[in-house]
């Protein structure tokens, strides 16, 4: 077992104990570590920290298995994906521990395995790759054995996720965080005090349903499980999130909250930009903007990852937007309309625009839902002059 390598390692080198401590939380109560230096193969990359979760479930699908950070080829896998995380930072991080050494001790399990410290452990490992072995060694506080997988979490979540210190997760990554310490039984108000400060119970909860939004919307697109894909969206479920629950409050049908929540899935798919996404709440609790939206229903359900893009390579090939965006944004003209209804100069002005920029010789003016639309506006300059 590597603890007793570990152990053996201690022993014999009594001088790897530093004169130092960590200070952490335990069972409810703070407790003191030792700082150790120990050889980098004495210890281990942790596969499930945090910092990483998404980007190491994308590397997992690419090598249709689970990797073993105790294997060297696997264990070189996932130095190169933590230096890939932010090379930028990683450059600086690696000269500054050449010209300065390593600054803050990592905290490890009882028998090796990162708790804090993966990306030090990876600049480290590098700098002795190309031969610079004096930099062979890592400083570590050293866990009891007995730790619970709840306390686990709190160490690591508590050092890297609160506010006032908050490292650089990403929206994603701190989701999944969020989710692995539920699974490992700890209720959100615990979650939040282990963040000493800065998060509340709601605020933890609100994360949770944003995962619940992220995981669905992943089935929904035929990407179940693929975090990243949700990376530079994160945003939109945020939003999401407070439309849905805006709407839960008009008291609607189920049928109706979960075709609210399917449209917005398709809106986000088809890249509805944010501050456009967010009408959607108004758009929702008007009765009139509501049944006009549903139309975007019919274009918004489960399908394959191919069959998503295919239809939306399509409308930017036809210079068009996807059927769902298209009935969007006429609600959200919709909206705009009824906001103005008491300045109709303002609204026929852009009538008369939109009217005049059809270019006659070109358009299609004989297909029947044109001419319907047509009729009608007939009727409603009729109507207007009466």
């Amino acid at each position: 077992m590597n603890s007793t390598k570990i152990d053996e390692h201690i022993s014999r080198y009594p001088d790897c104990k530093l004169s130092k401590t960590i200070s952490i939380t335990l069972q409810g109560k703070r407790a003191s570590l030792w700082v150790y230096r120990l050889p980098l193969n004495l210890t281990f990359y942790n596969i499930r920290n945090g910092r990483f979760a998404a980007e190491y479930a994308d590397l997992v699908r690419k090598e249709n298995r689970e990797l073993d950070p105790t294997d060297p080829g696997d264990s070189k896998k996932i130095q190169d994906l933590l230096i890939s995380l932010d090379p930028k930072q990683s450059r600086i991080l690696e000269k500054d521990i050449q010209q300065n050494g390593q600054k803050d001790p990592g905290i490890i399990t009882h028998d090796g395995f990162v708790i804090n410290g993966n990306r030090r452990r990876s600049i480290l490992e590098g700098l002795v790759s190309v031969g610079q072995s004096r930099f062979d060694f890592i400083e570590v506080a050293r866990l009891p054995p007995d730790v619970s997988s709840k306390d686990l979490w709190k160490i690591e979540a508590g050092i890297q996720l609160s506010r006032n210190v908050q490292l650089d997760y990403g929206p994603i990554n701190e989701l999944l965080k969020f989710k692995e310490g539920i699974d490992a039984g700890i209720s959100p108000i615990e979650i939040a005090e282990s963040l000493y400060g800065g998060f509340k119970e709601k605020d933890i909860e609100d994360k949770l349903v944003e995962f619940k939004l992220i995981s669905e919307y992943l089935r929904f697109i035929g990407e179940q499980g693929v975090f990243n894909k949700a990376k530079r969206i994160h945003e939109h479920f945020i939003d999401l999130r407070k439309i849905l629950a805006e709407f839960d409050k008009t008291e609607p049908m189920p049928d109706d909250l979960v075709n609210a929540k399917y449209i917005g899935f398709q809106l986000i798919h088809d890249g509805v930009p944010a501050r456009e996404f967010r009408k959607m709440k108004e758009i929702l609790v008007n009765g009139s903007t509501r049944e006009e939206l549903w139309e975007a229903g019919k274009y918004s359900r489960p399908e394959s990852s191919r069959e998503k893009m295919v239809k939306r390579r399509y409308a930017e090939e036809s210079d068009e937007y996807t059927k769902a965006r298209t009935v969007f944004n006429n609600c959200v003209d919709s909206i705009k309309a009824l906001s103005e209804a008491e300045q109709p100069e303002k609204l026929i002005n852009r009538a008369l625009k939109n009217l005049k920029a059809i270019d006659v010789e070109r358009a299609n003016l004989d297909k029947p839902g044109i001419i319907s639309m047509l009729d009608e506006v007939d009727k409603v300059l009729r109507d207007l002059r009466a």
